[in-house]
């Protein structure tokens, strides 16, 4: 294989992988300031590829115009639930009153959902150019590049739903899981380009498993939280009340954190051992820190606004930290 070509495809790996970690993190910035809906609409933003910056850019009766336009969208999307058996769900979307109310102009967050949009479609041509150079390389790159590809396009339409539903929970929780598969399958890719080395072969595959899935579980945990603080905060309870507020979910997932830490603790020990004292060999278990201590922090501190995406971005990197481990060593094992 072309040592250049094979270069060139790395980087682009690393860049597209390090793009969708920033847009996870503006994302969780979009989320923790209410920001998603300082675009009603999608593609484009009140009606212009540039937004407007004042509510004077806009006519009178921008609230009713929008409201419509999204609950017709809505009813298509309704439709779509209905013939795949989701009626249930369907009825709940279109009877929604909250569904329909449409946000006081605000050009900050109108802003920021902007550059949430740009760069999720920046990805979408790094995303496509990767997809093309996977054809110089073996099958399986075009398999996880291509997936990868189109899931970036499922996760741009799907996101013009959670537009038009008004952030609905469950529509939040599954935009996120697809930029979560995203990490993964990109993830994967670009450990088969870097991490080849036969170091890997000894540590516990299935300790990587129990570890990925424990994160999985607390992150699910996590998406329920973060349903009940869109509640509060949509209530106008103060911010510094929301932990207070929040059900018994909120202390299984936070103790469940030692059982996530002790895991992933195993997990480095084994890492340490197995490839030496490198700075790579405890970056899984400073991510876990990490996440853990940004949710100590949002737990003690009264949720402050910009930990919120930290807390998340660190969950996605520790996901797609131990995909890119599994990766490796599962091809330390066959090769």
């Amino acid at each position: 294989m072309n040592q250049t070509a094979t270069g060139v495809f790395r980087r682009l790996s690393f860049i597209s992988l390090v793009a969708v970690y920033l847009l996870i993190f503006v994302g969780g910035l979009v989320r923790s300031t209410g920001s998603g809906m300082g675009c009603p609409d999608w593609p484009k933003c009140f009606g212009s590829f540039i937004p407007p910056t004042s509510v004077n850019d806009l006519p009178e009766d921008y609230k009713d115009y929008y409201s419509a336009y999204r609950d017709k969208k809505n009813q298509k999307f309704a439709g779509f639930l209905i013939s795949i058996g989701q009626e249930e769900t369907a009825q709940k979307l279109l009877s929604d009153p909250g569904v329909r109310k449409e946000a006081d102009f605000d050009p900050v967050k109108t802003m920021i959902e902007y550059v949430n949009r740009l760069i999720g479609a920046v990805i979408g041509l790094l995303l496509t150019a990767l997809f093309v150079l996977s054809f110089r390389h073996p099958l399986v790159h075009r398999i996880l590049t291509g997936t990868a590809w189109f899931l970036v396009l499922v996760t741009g339409w799907f996101g013009s739903i959670v537009v038009s539903t008004n952030l609905t929970p469950w529509t939040v929780t599954i935009h996120l899981g697809l930029a979560f598969l995203i990490i993964g399958f990109l993830s994967a890719s670009f450990s088969l380009l870097t991490f080849t080395s036969k170091k890997y072969v000894q540590i516990p595959l299935l300790l990587v498993l129990i570890c990925t899935i424990l994160l999985i579980a607390q992150i699910l945990m996590g998406t329920t939280v973060r349903s009940e603080i869109d509640v509060l905060a949509n209530t106008g309870i103060a911010r510094e009340s929301w932990i207070s507020a929040l059900s018994n979910r909120f202390i299984i997932h936070r103790s469940f954190s030692w059982v996530v830490l002790t895991s992933f603790g195993l997990l480095s020990w084994h890492l340490v051992k197995r490839s030496g004292a490198e700075p790579s060999s405890f970056g899984l278990l400073a991510v876990v820190l990490g996440l853990i201590s940004s949710g100590a922090v949002l737990s003690y501190l009264g949720v402050p606004w910009l930990v919120q995406p930290v807390h998340l971005l660190l969950a996605t990197m520790a996901f797609g930290f131990l995909i890119s481990l599994g990766v490796s060593i599962s091809y330390s094992k066959r090769y």
